[in-house]
């Protein structure tokens, strides 16, 4: 019966009024019921997650949040319209679920007016809509006590992201002190010992100082600096981990630590010092740790992509032999994760002689990749890199691409047990004398050279007496794990994301790729409390008809090639047409036009007339392109305005027969 009124343009129109009357009569009837919410949206978006409720619950001071809205950008760009509509509403479900201390106050910035004023002094983000200067905005100011927060703008890219940016800015104002991050790292992060030997300054990398500017930063030592003080730990090439090292980050992460993990089968900055004091391994062992959560980093092999791999020179400064160098990655938007919070904002990414992640069977652990490699990748033998000359030509000659993904960063999240499962690790023995030292014992205390170097200039470590004592073993996650594993830490050396630049005796450095926003995006996210980690990606409130630009596309195609081939016919035939009248003159008509014989002539005027029959066939095909998508898109605008109202109130008038039968039967039976 449907389809019959679908193909009748009458039964279109009253199908469509009826819809709409009864969509009007179902929304007066919910209108009626004060204090209903009802979310019908395919992914929840006006639900908030327990994490953003559990935090508006726990809050402790009252939070004015001030929207600023300008209302001719909604005039002027009818989507930024539609988005504050979406923003409006979850603002009041904040406030709605926070008893009360949420209070959202609406403000416009006219042009030149105070508040626009109050705008600009708190930096929300203006947009000039026209050359007057006048300027348009649409961000948030939070307040909360001395604690002040702003969001410059609300993008529309970030819509699926809302509820998580507007819970961190609460979140943040009830939690205004900043995040304490620990790095334990093997690499001199904070700046070279051996420079400063040298005379040189001891400037640490710029992931660094980018994460000093946001958070408390310092690096550890000693297994006994990393406890309850610590928010986040930021574990980075850490080679010849010994059992109480290992033990101290077991234990962190089974009390409920987060932690952002940086492991590498080839260490290329380690490769560059392995002959200098200090030298560490090149390639990370995190094996203890990984093991008993299920998880692998495979040894001895990297990651290669043909396609995402850097043009690198792979001859010598004489003969310059341009090639792919397939285990130097760039990654970009196409293997970035755009549903997780850390990695939605990011376009490229630098990586050297990465890794790969596998999660084991039977792995407690759930694993959401964030960074991958496409199906043209395979896994190489470190050695191809590990010598004094990398193979790069070789590795391309036999390079044959294993149609398969490789992970090389992911998030984990889920309850795991203790590496330990017996408890704390014995004690040392004591030393054994110098003659007895065996080489590895050698090499452990060179790791810690530069370790202690970089420290030389803080204070001196506590005294064993001074020392907390130890907290009683715990054998299993006492909540859900929840760490970001990445296989490659060269991802953080300057040399693969940063180009330095000196202006006037200073220095500066130009990022070319986003590792810096990848690292400050994680420690902000595993940093903050538990609820607000939780909080996922959620669906966007802007529904496009995908599934009418798929069809759109298959559309184009089809047409496509016939498109091409009148393209042609047209250019040549313009061309034939062009020789024959010998191009234009100042006269207007060429002057060999003028001297065209008769059967020239009649050959100029096939060709003008093959001309216009082609651009009308042309223009044809065009439209039957238009005609189609038209018709395409009427049909889904049916589905979607007249068709799926109708058969909700259809079933919902099913259910409310049905519900009145029962109540006749049972008023029969009682009877």
């Amino acid at each position: 019966m449907i389809s019959s009124l679908v193909n009748n343009r009458g039964g279109v129109f009253a199908v469509a009024v009826g819809a709409v009357v009864a969509f009007i009569v179902l929304n007066l009837g919910v209108s009626a019921l004060t204090g209903v919410r009802v979310d019908l949206t395919q992914d929840k978006l006006f639900t908030l997650s327990q994490g953003t409720r559990n935090i508006l619950k726990s809050l402790n001071r009252p939070v004015e949040l001030n929207l600023y809205y300008s209302r001719a950008l909604g005039d002027a760009a009818p989507p930024f319209g539609i988005h504050v509509t979406r923003v409006r509403d979850m603002l009041k479900e904040f406030a709605a679920a926070s008893a009360g201390n949420v209070i959202i106050i609406e403000r416009e910035p006219e042009p030149f007016s105070e508040t626009e004023d109050d705008a600009v002094k708190a930096g929300l983000q203006g947009i000039p809509l026209d050359e007057s200067g006048e300027r348009v905005y649409f961000g948030l100011i939070g307040e909360s006590g001395d604690a002040k927060g702003v969001i410059p703008m609300f993008q529309i890219e970030r819509d699926r992201f809302l509820e998580y940016d507007l819970a961190r800015m609460v979140s943040k104002l009830q939690n205004p002190d900043p995040a304490r991050v620990g790095v334990w790292t093997s690499a001199p992060m904070f700046g070279d010992a051996s420079a400063r030997m040298r005379g040189l300054p001891m400037e640490p990398w710029a992931v660094i100082t980018q994460l000093q500017g946001n958070f408390a930063v310092r690096q550890l030592v000693l297994p006994e600096q990393l406890g309850e003080d610590v928010d986040l730990l930021l574990l980075a090439h850490a080679a010849q981990l010994n059992d109480e090292e290992f033990y101290a980050i077991d234990q962190y992460l089974m009390r409920g630590g987060k932690a952002l993990i940086f492991v590498d089968p080839f260490n290329e900055g380690a490769a560059s010092r392995r002959f200098t004091m200090g030298a560490v391994p090149e390639s990370s062992n995190l094996t203890k740790l990984l093991d008993a959560w299920g998880v692998e980093v495979v040894e001895d092999k990297l990651a290669a992509d043909m396609s995402l791999a850097r043009l690198v020179n792979a001859g010598t400064n004489q003969k310059l032999i341009p090639a792919p160098y397939v285990t130097w990655l760039q990654i970009g938007k196409d293997n970035i994760s755009e549903h997780d919070l850390v990695t939605s904002n990011l376009n490229r990414l630098n990586l050297a002689s990465a890794g790969t992640i596998r999660l084991k069977d039977g792995a407690s652990l759930k694993g959401e990749k964030l960074l991958w490699t496409s199906a043209q990748s395979q896994l190489v033998d470190v050695k191809n890199i590990s010598g004094q000359r990398p193979d790069i030509r070789g590795m391309v000659k036999r390079f044959e691409a294993s149609g398969e993904e490789q992970v090389l960063a992911m998030r984990l999240t889920g309850t795991v047990k203790s590496a330990f499962p017996d408890g704390p690790p014995k004690p040392k023995t004591p030393e054994k004398p110098a003659s007895e030292e065996t080489k590895s014992d050698k090499s452990a205390d060179a790791a810690n050279i530069q370790a202690k170097s970089d420290n030389a200039d803080k204070p001196a470590v506590e005294s064993a007496k001074d020392k907390p004592k130890r907290q009683p073993h715990v054998g299993e996650a006492q909540e859900p794990l929840n760490l970001i594993l990445v296989a490659d830490s060269d991802m953080l050396s300057n040399a693969f994301w940063v180009q330095m630049r000196e202006f006037f005796g200073r220095r500066f450095t130009t990022p070319v790729a986003n590792n810096g926003d990848f690292v400050l995006n994680a420690v902000e996210n595993l940093a903050g409390s538990s609820d607000l980690i939780g909080l996922r990606s959620r669906g966007s409130a802007l529904r496009p008809f995908t599934k009418l630009e798929e069809m759109q596309k298959a559309a184009q195609e089809l047409y496509k090639a016939e498109e091409q081939r009148l393209m042609t016919q047209l250019e040549e035939t313009e061309k034939k047409l062009l020789a024959l009248q010998g191009g234009p003159t100042e006269g207007g008509e060429g002057e060999a036009a003028k001297a065209l014989t008769e059967e020239q002539k009649a050959e100029v005027d096939k060709f003008t007339e093959d001309l216009l029959t082609t651009r009308k066939a042309l223009r044809q095909v065009r439209h039957n392109l238009h005609k189609d998508i038209d018709g395409l898109r009427n049909r889904l605008s049916f589905m979607n305005i007249a068709l799926v109202p109708l058969l909700v109130t259809i079933a919902a008038a099913g259910l409310g027969m049905a519900r009145l039968k029962r109540r006749k039967n049972a008023v029969a039976a009682n009877a």
